[in-house]
């Protein structure tokens, strides 16, 4: 999940150059801005076949791979 998180960063913020770690801080890094976010989070979505309300898409739970990875965990297991 992480590797696919990673890639799709790297491949569509970083141009495929470059390098970002999972515990990296996205927005405050300058990475990832609010368009950026908005481009992530459909990724995500779709990727993962999970919804977020807007009442789930908190700064703490996007700042980093880390979280998303975390956020998208807890939506699947709600799944089930």
């Amino acid at each position: 999940m992480k590797d696919k998180i990673r890639k799709f960063i790297v491949d569509n913020f970083l141009f495929g150059k470059g390098t970002v770690t999972d515990a990296q801080p996205l927005f405050d890094s300058g990475l990832v801005d609010s368009f950026a976010f908005v481009v992530l989070l459909s990724f995500i979505e779709k990727e993962f076949k999970v919804r977020f309300s807007r009442s789930e898409i908190t700064m703490d739970g996007f700042s980093n791979i880390d979280k998303i990875a975390e956020s998208i965990e807890k939506k699947l297991k709600k799944k089930k």
